[in-house]
């Protein structure tokens, strides 16, 4: 019995290293490149697969695309979601969050993602679609949830869960982009500075603004 199932155990192996290939070579170039660059000839030559094997696990060039994005994206989010963790404490659990996305948004490979997604989303209408549904929309949805977890446990005073979190990441967002996309070269901030900001921009959230006149 063993001796027939060998083979297939190692026939499914074999498409699988070649599926992984695929997706790394799709990456690779799609990275440096863009989505436009990635051809199936070029895949197929730096993976060592075939034409029929990448359509029988893609389907084409714009579902190894979606894949390989769909990965990525997911990869992305989970580690924010993660870092978001229940058991600590709310300010900690933020700062670390608002660390590690600014990081990841600000890396050379992110820059460049999200520069390719601007310029050639109208060339493939379906990217916007899974790059929102794998990244950004989960982390959003994360987000919501914990602020309305620690509204409900009594950590945190929330009346508006859903637009606080939105307003949160969208702080985050917005603190680099003007220094990112508008010196020339783009200044990529260092880890100092990244935690500098994170810290004022938790105290901004958990403190507000206060007026001079305000009585204690």
């Amino acid at each position: 019995m063993s001796e027939t199932l060998q083979p297939v155990s190692k026939q499914i192996s074999r498409g699988e290293a070649r599926r992984r290939a695929m997706l790394d070579a799709t990456w690779e170039i799609l990275a440096t490149k863009g989505f436009a660059a990635v051809t199936l000839n070029d895949v197929i030559s730096r993976s060592g697969g075939s034409r029929t094997t990448l359509y029988e696990a893609f389907g084409g060039k714009d579902g190894l695309i979606a894949s390989v994005l769909t990965e990525k994206c997911q990869e992305f989010s989970e580690i924010l979601q993660t870092s978001l963790g229940s058991d600590i404490p709310p300010r900690e659990a933020l700062l670390n969050f608002t660390i590690i996305m600014t990081e990841k948004c600000l890396d050379d490979e992110s820059i460049r993602i999200m520069s390719f997604l601007q310029l050639e989303m109208d060339q493939f209408p379906g990217i916007r679609e899974t790059f929102m549904k794998n990244g950004p929309e989960p982390v959003t949805e994360r987000t919501i949830s914990f602020f309305q977890h620690q509204n409900d446990i009594g950590n945190m005073r929330i009346a508006d869960p859903e637009f606080t979190a939105k307003m949160f990441l969208a702080m985050i967002q917005g603190q680099w982009r003007d220094v990112v996309l508008e010196t020339a070269p783009s200044h990529i901030p260092s880890k100092d500075e990244i935690v500098k900001r994170a810290n004022q921009l938790i105290d901004l959230l958990f403190n507000g603004i206060w007026t001079r006149n305000r009585e204690d």
